[in-house]
């Protein structure tokens, strides 16, 4: 299924399984589209120029015809990134879904809380049939927010959870505020620094009012990218930090990023304990953890990294010039204590700065990830046994088959993403924004198009049967 007409960019952001078997998606488009011989969304459409207007959508997809039910319009925004984590979705016990995302513009129907500002946060509850429930707006004071770092959790209870990246506006300047319609932050920030960045943790009830909002206070900057329900009336968080938040030690070198991953009381609304990955060397100032995913023993993550740690089998490939980066993939128990780590990179080229996107898959009870190649149409190093498929050229889509229980890597397949090389403009280029486990290894591809080198392009989400994945 592919929507867009080429002619724009796109950027297609999340992709959930809904307990009955249906898909839902968010996307930013830059056009009307066109979807089941129809255009315009249920209750709202595109607003804006072509081209040049960004705006947030929402779709369901039925899990057995594979065609969409319904799509809809969350409205402009201008935060008009191409990071997956921009309009994060989840589902509720009756299985209505949740959207968060950042909008601007006219506010849309009656909110329970109006957008005070011409940017705001959107929250929006839908239900399969694409009834919007009730949408509410959220608001913090312009430049202090990054809008696409962000994130969200469904709990057992239909509490609604929502994270974000607070940034200060002036130096010395705490934040107790947060989402202005929310009560006081019980914990506020310490905004030592101008432009600090700490993460806020506010919490809606199942209909959309308010509850409770905290701050996560950090030495120095610290950033959400990625969250997950845990079994134990908990939330695990990851993202970077340059130092330690209040109260948890541990970060290998402060003033630097570092990979965080966090594991959060939802009783306590506090963290409970923090663990910082990365090593104690200057030359490295990359580390982010970009996707969780739920094991049968634990969470599975992924991100990227520059400089080794840990003690993994696959180690760390340098690159003595550039970006130093490798692609990282990693196990944590329940607590969020780190249990493994494997690098993927190159000693020959740069590493993309793409994240790999995982997925569990249970009826195995294996780890699945999917990164493209080094742009330079080499492969990665220290693979070559376990290597193999036809792939040439550049941005080759890599698959790699990984043992749960220790990280080892069990394959690496290459297959071409660019049949020409040099590229030309005629050449379409794809890759994977989200990576899906839907049935016992039949995996679902939120997939990205670009007609190279240019961005304008279509999405495509589409699955083939697991015996056919490589």
């Amino acid at each position: 299924m592919r929507l867009g007409s080429g002619t724009y960019k796109v950027n297609p952001y999340s992709l959930i399984l809904l307990k009955n078997g249906n898909l839902v998606v968010t996307a930013g488009v830059f056009e009307e589209l066109a979807w089941n011989s129809r255009t315009g969304g249920i209750h709202y459409s595109y607003i804006g120029t072509p081209g040049t207007n960004m705006n947030i959508i929402m779709f369901l997809i039925n899990g057995r015809t594979f065609q969409i039910e319904w799509l809809d319009y969350l409205g402009p925004t201008s935060a008009t990134s191409d990071d997956a984590n921009i309009a994060p979705i989840a589902e509720m016990s009756n299985g209505d879904i949740i959207v968060y995302t950042y909008v601007n513009g006219t506010e849309q129907g009656t909110p329970i809380s109006g957008k005070a500002n011409a940017d705001a946060y959107v929250v929006a509850r839908f239900d399969q049939k694409g009834n919007r429930i009730w949408n509410t707006y959220l608001d913090l004071p312009m430049n202090s927010f990054v809008a696409e770092k962000i994130a969200l959790v469904a709990d057992t209870n239909d509490l609604i959870h929502l994270f974000f990246t607070h940034s200060a506006i002036g130096a010395n300047t705490p934040d107790s505020l947060g989402f202005q319609e929310f009560p006081t932050a019980k914990v506020a920030t310490n905004g030592t620094t101008a432009g600090q960045q700490e993460i806020g943790w506010a919490i809606l009830n199942s209909n959309g009012t308010a509850s409770s909002q905290t701050y996560l206070p950090s030495i120095s900057s610290s950033e959400i990218s990625t969250s997950t329900l845990g079994p134990n009336n908990n939330i695990l968080i990851g993202g970077s930090a340059l130092d330690n938040f209040n109260g948890f030690p541990g970060h290998p070198l402060p003033n630097y990023s570092r990979m965080m991953f966090a594991n959060l009381s939802i009783q306590n609304h506090v963290i409970q304990n923090v663990t910082y990955l990365g090593n104690t060397d200057t030359t490295f100032n990359i580390g982010e953890i970009s996707s969780i995913v739920k094991g049968n023993d634990g969470y599975f993550a992924s991100g990227n990294a520059a400089g080794s740690f840990g003690n993994p089998f696959h180690q760390y490939q340098y690159f003595s010039t550039g970006n130093l980066r490798n692609h990282v993939f990693l196990k944590f128990d329940w607590n969020g204590n780190l249990i493994w780590n494997q690098f993927v990179g190159s000693t020959t080229s740069n590493v993309l700065e793409f994240f790999p996107k995982i997925t569990y898959i249970s009826f195995f009870d294996e780890f699945r990830g999917n990164i493209l190649s080094p742009i330079d149409g080499t492969r990665f190093t220290g693979l070559d046994a376990l290597s193999y498929g036809n792939g040439i050229n550049e941005l080759q889509d890599v698959t790699f088959r990984i043992r749960s229980g220790d990280g080892r890597y069990q394959s690496v397949y290459y297959e071409t993403n660019v049949p020409v090389t040099p590229p030309n403009p005629s050449v379409l280029v794809d890759f994977n924004v989200q990576y899906l486990n839907v049935c016992n290894g039949r995996i679902a591809k939120l997939k990205k198009y670009l007609n190279y080198p240019a961005e304008e392009g279509f999405m495509e989400v589409s699955t083939i049967p697991g015996i056919e994945e490589p």
